[in-house]
């Protein structure tokens, strides 16, 4: 617990500094790019890592790690601004999140698709669904001649309603919970722990948007709407988490990797934005579109 704590204090103040460096030289978009392609790289390595475990799976290779930093390179430094929250991203996103949901319903079985094509399904799981953040990173917010770069701090929103989730479920579930969610997957998750997570992540994206426009004065949604929104993220991300579960499960492993102290690997610190990657992108497509319109 305590090393948990730590490492994730550690991890928010490495977020503070890339921004707060990478705004003093004019380069945080590329800086956070950096950071994340760094993480995302890592946990689909540990990702193959943990399925070649996995009985009757054929073994990946590292070009499924190529093909996904190139997607995110691409999103980020050459896809047309218009491009970049595509019908094709999202939509391909929904579906392949549909797919990973019905893991939890079969937690023992080995997918078809992941047997036989494991390298494709280690590109599909982590760079294809995590595209999302690269898409919200180059959001911008306002009329179109006046437009102003937003989405890296909607990004660190997204992570903030999302991993203050797991804060929450810590919080409330070690201490209250009774109820397990999914015993046979995550023994130590809970439905008061849940209730605690979307508590908790409501009241700390609420906190984060009034930090942003009230003390920096930076362009943001209002607290009530930061809260409201980052209900179905929190959500999100209980399932998300229990996916990578049952891969650890299948591979008869505990963690993804022992790189972070308390917490993990790579896989471990980012499971649970594979789903509230996409789904913040339609949410946040939605309220800057309407906002636009509006003004």
């Amino acid at each position: 617990m305590k090393d948990r704590a730590l490492s994730t204090i550690g991890l928010w103040v490495v977020v503070g500094l890339v921004i707060w460096v990478g705004g003093f030289f004019s380069v945080a978009e590329q800086a956070s790019f950096g950071l994340l392609a760094l993480i995302i790289c890592a946990a689909q390595y540990e990702f193959y890592q943990l399925v070649r475990a996995i009985p009757g799976v054929g073994r990946p290779n590292l070009s499924g790690i190529v093909a996904g930093f190139a997607l995110h390179f691409g999103l980020f430094f050459l896809a047309a601004e218009e491009a970049r929250a595509n019908y094709l991203l999202t939509g391909g996103a929904m579906l392949f999140g549909l797919h990973l949901l019905s893991r939890l319903r079969h937690p023992g079985e080995v997918p078809t698709l992941l047997r036989r094509f494991p390298t494709l399904y280690g590109f599909a799981y982590l760079p294809f669904m995590l595209a999302s953040l690269i898409a919200i990173a180059r959001m911008k917010d306002g009329h179109l001649l006046t437009a102003k770069s937003v989405g890296l701090y909607y990004v660190v929103w997204v992570f903030v309603a999302t991993k203050f989730t797991d804060v929450g479920g810590l919080l409330f579930g070690v201490p209250f919970g009774k109820h397990k969610i999914a015993p046979n997957i995550s023994p130590a998750k809970s439905w008061e722990g849940c209730v605690g997570g979307l508590l908790v992540s409501a009241g700390a994206s609420a906190l984060f948007a009034w930090l942003l426009r009230d003390t920096f004065g930076i362009s943001f949604m209002v607290p009530w709407k930061a809260a409201v929104m980052a209900i179905p993220i929190a959500a999100l991300s209980i399932p998300s988490d229990l996916i990578e579960s049952v891969f650890k499960r299948l591979a008869g492993a505990k963690d993804s990797g022992a790189t972070i102290p308390g917490i993990g690997g790579a896989l471990d610190l980012i499971d649970s934005m594979v789903l509230t990657s996409p789904a913040a992108l339609i949410l946040l497509s939605y309220c800057l579109d309407w906002a636009k319109r509006a003004g």
